[in-house]
Order: structure tokens, then sequence, then C-alpha cells
């Protein structure tokens, strides 16, 4: 298709009904929420990858614990990845939805397999995780870990697809009509970026890494976690995250270089600024690699969860500039302003998500570092009981809204 049709078919693809307010509201929450969900992504598949190689070397006291603790993480957070996922989609679908959507199309057996194999993934992984328990753990279950952590694989590849495919709606009406002939059966990959892909594979090493090493800091001040072990698991961490932030600066390099040079990202500030802030990623690593990384885990973590900000603005940036040539903006997106949703909405996340999860995440935190059973401090307790009182404030104040809106229609 030439310019004009496909800018044409993007617009005609919006929803005509606009969205509640303005564009640049969800585009901001659409990055902000990404970065959580990949963090996530990048910790599961590392630990997961970790959890089976230490298993193979379970003979060593350190490893047999380190896979053991790693296949409890990746369990984790394959189903913190999964709900934290859902606010990022729901923002893309609704500012992005004739690429998001369109793109689900041309590849919808690919979208059900996802839930199918994601599924399956993860059952084989929750069974190596009950059956890797000390050395009596039977030998077959790594096979079965190893299938599990290949079906996160393939999500996360099939995810990459449906994004990718999203950027090139010139391609969209050649994809459905191969040869002239109309192709509703979805069964296609129709495009994907090897060296895209590979980055974000390189940021789970890297991400990983990082929170091994925050692993060793967190856990120093329990009596079970011998400094030995920590202290193992700490220079391990290093490793691991030397070399994955020094693949994500090659693999970053090969994925700007496979962009179209007509979209000039090379000139763009923000492709400069995710390649500086890499190197010094690197250089940290590499100090970390030389020295004792007690006391540092979370500040090389926090460098870490930056490093995601950034690829998160990247991401958004080289959309845009893919869909530019289209005349595409979201800033232009159709706004019909909904104000008592969009204030539900903001007391939602303000409210409701941020003392729900200052308070789940503070729980889990200092219970994490008790040995035994954890007795909740005044804070956690007042944290807890704030949450409830927001839940139940948020509620009273949804049905008052919708009585409020039928009064008003049929009064």
């Amino acid at each position: 298709m030439d310019v004009a049709s496909t800018a044409a078919m993007l617009h005609t693809l919006q929803d005509p009904t606009g969205i509640p307010s303005h564009p640049l509201i969800f585009q901001v929450l659409m990055v902000f929420t990404w970065v959580p969900h990949i963090l996530f992504v990048n910790i599961s598949l590392g630990a997961a990858l970790m959890g089976l190689y230490a298993f193979t070397k379970r003979h060593d006291p350190h490893w047999q614990k380190l896979s053991e603790a790693m296949t409890k993480v990746a369990k984790v957070g394959v189903s913190l990845l999964v709900v934290l996922g859902v606010a990022p989609l729901l923002f893309t679908q609704t500012i992005y939805d004739p690429q998001w959507y369109a793109s689900n199309l041309l590849s919808a057996s690919w979208v059900i397999g996802f839930i199918f194999t994601l599924t399956i993934g993860y059952l084989a992984w929750f069974t190596f995780y009950l059956k890797n328990h000390g050395d009596h753990a039977p030998g077959w279950i790594f096979w079965l870990g190893v299938f599990g952590l290949a079906m996160f694989f393939l999500d996360g590849f099939i995810m990459h697809v449906l994004a990718y495919q999203g950027l090139h709606p010139e391609k969209w009406v050649e994809w459905y009509t191969p040869d002239g002939h109309v192709d509703m059966s979805g069964n296609s990959v129709h495009a994907y970026e090897l060296v895209r892909w590979g980055f974000f594979m390189a940021m789970s090493v890297t991400v990983f890494g990082a929170f091994l090493i925050a692993y060793g800091d967190y856990f120093k001040v329990r009596a079970d976690r011998g400094p030995a072990y920590l202290a193992f698991a700490r220079k391990l961490g290093s490793q691991i995250a030397f070399v994955g932030a020094v693949a994500q600066v090659v693999l970053l390099l090969g994925w700007m270089l496979d962009v179209p040079a007509a979209l000039k990202i090379w000139t763009h500030p923000m492709s400069w600024l995710l390649l500086i802030y890499l190197g010094v990623l690197v250089a940290a690593f590499a100090v970390a690699r030389g020295s004792d990384t007690q006391g540092q885990g979370y500040k090389l973590l926090t460098l870490s969860i930056g490093m995601a900000g950034l690829v998160a603005i990247f991401r958004e940036v080289l959309r845009m500039a893919y869909m530019a040539p289209f005349n595409y903006s979201v800033l232009d997106y159709k706004v019909l302003w909904d104000v008592p949703s969009f204030v539900l909405f903001l007391l939602t996340i303000v409210g409701v998500g941020g003392l729900m999860g200052g308070f789940i995440i503070t729980l889990v935190y200092k219970a994490g570092r008790v040995s035994g059973v954890y007795q909740a401090d005044a804070t956690v307790s007042r944290l807890g009981v704030g949450s409830v009182a927001a839940t139940a404030l948020w509620v009273a104040g949804f049905m008052a809204v919708g009585i409020w809106i039928w009064l008003s229609n049929n009064g």
C-alpha cells in the first residue's frame, strides 16, 4: 500500500468514539506501567535459566540452594509479569488500537496459542518447583523445567512478533491477501526482528544479574543464609550482569542499524542517551566484578531499573517514528472527555493501587527478611488498614457515580 492509503486505513481503524482523556496521559501511563512488567519478565527468564543451570551442579550445596531459590523466584515472577502486563497492554490497545488489533488478527492462531503455551509452560515449571528440593530431586524434572522455560521464551517471541508487525501497516494488506488470496487462518508469523528480540533477552541477563547481587544483600540479615553462600550469589550476579550489559550495547547498535534510515533514529537524543546509559552500566558492573559488592546490590539494581525506564521511552520514540510517515500520532487521537470515569481511574491508581501496592510490597519485603513467623510492625499494620479503607471508599464512590449517572439519565 502507498503512504496515503495506509494513513487513511490507520485513521479509519481508530475507535470512532475516541478516548476519555488526553492521549498523552495514556501514553505516559503505557510507558510507566510497562517498566515493572518487563522487569519481572527479565527476572523470571533469568531466574528460570539459572534455576536449571544450578540444578545440573546441585552436588555443590551453594548451587543446590541457588537452584531452589531461583526456581521459586521464577515461579512467583511469571505470575507477577502476567498481572503487571495487563495495564500496559490496555493502554496500548487504547491509543494504538489499529496496530495492535490488526497484528493480532494477522497472527490470531499464535495469539490464542500464547494462552495455552503460557499455561502449559507454567504448569511444567510449577511441577519442576515442587520436585526441586534437596538431593532426592529426580533428574527427569530438569527436562520438564527446560520445556517450561522454552514455552516462556516462545511466549516472549510471540509478543515480540505482535508488537513488530504493528509497526508495518504498509504491509498488512499484503500479508492478509498473499498472492491475491485472502488468508484468514491467522497461522502465519509475518515479521520479526531477531536483533530487537535478542536485545530484550540480553536485558534479562543484565537485570537478573543485578537482582542476584541485591538478593545477596537482602538476605544478609537472615541466619539461615550463610555469608559464604550470599557472597557466592553476589559474585555470580556481578559476572552475569556485566555480560548482559555488554551484549545489550552490541545488540542495541545492531537494532538501530536495522531501523530504516529514513526514520533517522541515529539522530534522536533518546538513542544516544540509552547508549551512554548502557555504557555506564557496563562500567559499573565491570567494577563490581573486581570488588566485593556487598552493600551495592540495591544501587546496581536501581541502575538497572533506570535502564528499563529508558528502554521503555526508547520503544515509544521508535514506535512514533515508525508511525510518523503515515501521519499517525497518538496526540491527535479524538478526545471525548469523561470526567467522572477519569477521576475514578486516577483514584484507583493513586488511592487503591498506591496504598494496596505499598502495603503488599512492604509486607513482602519485611516478611522475607525474617526466618520463621513474621509479626507485622505498626507501619505494615497501618498500611493494611489504609489499603482496606481506600478500597471500601473506592467501591462506595464507584457505586455513587453509577447511581448518579443512572438518576441523571432517567430522572
